[in-house]
């Protein structure tokens, strides 16, 4: 069993690690505009712009894959396309949602939303996702090229994380959900595809 504090801190760790980009996006465009002469830099405001869309896709992104105040209860698959769409809004790959309305315990719909942000971190170079699926099944296929899923992320998904770091923390969590909620997880590893697979 992963004790508290540790899973505490790489969930922090991993959280404060995806903000650092956006955030630096946001200081410098803050800092072009104060050395600009009292003239606006559209370059500035494009990297301010970009920064704090970033930076609320993920923070909503996190609130909901990982928060527990909403953890329980029914819930449908809609419930987690909002945040989905929204996070991938600022990530290279497309996200395409061609799964129906399927009803399904929350956890269920925490850890398929989980399995979209794995997904995006199979792709390095962009490409599709897609969500696909049916009642008892959905499938997340990230495809593009060197499309590649980690050894250790898949581990993690397996529940055999072994020693746990910023880089398997959230796969970890997923899978943890996946166990609370009735959830299991597989992967199929092809050459520029992956898909994970929630029964």
């Amino acid at each position: 069993m992963i004790e508290n504090t540790k899973l505490t801190a790489l969930v922090a760790s991993r959280i404060c690690h995806d903000m650092v980009e956006p955030m630096s996006a946001m200081i410098q465009g803050l800092e072009m505009i104060k050395g600009g002469d009292g003239k606006v830099d559209p370059d500035a405001l494009s990297l301010l712009d970009h920064g704090v869309a970033k930076a609320w896709a993920k923070l909503e992104f996190f609130r909901f894959a990982l928060a527990g105040a909403l953890a329980e209860g029914d819930s449908t698959l809609e419930e987690g396309r909002e945040v989905a769409h929204k996070l991938y809004s600022v990530l290279k790959p497309e996200l395409k949602w061609s799964a129906p309305n399927i009803a399904m315990p929350r956890p269920a719909v925490r850890v398929i939303v989980n399995l979209l942000l794995i997904a995006n971190e199979c792709l390095p170079r962009g490409g599709t996702v897609e969500l696909t699926g049916e009642t008892g099944e959905v499938r997340v296929t990230a495809a593009g090229p060197r499309a590649k899923l980690r050894d250790t992320t898949a581990a993690a998904l397996r529940g055999d994380a072994g020693e746990l770091s910023g880089h398997t923390i959230q796969p970890t969590l997923t899978s943890l959900l996946a166990r609370q909620g009735g959830v299991a997880l597989s992967a199929r590893d092809s050459e520029d595809a992956v898909v994970l697979i929630a029964r």
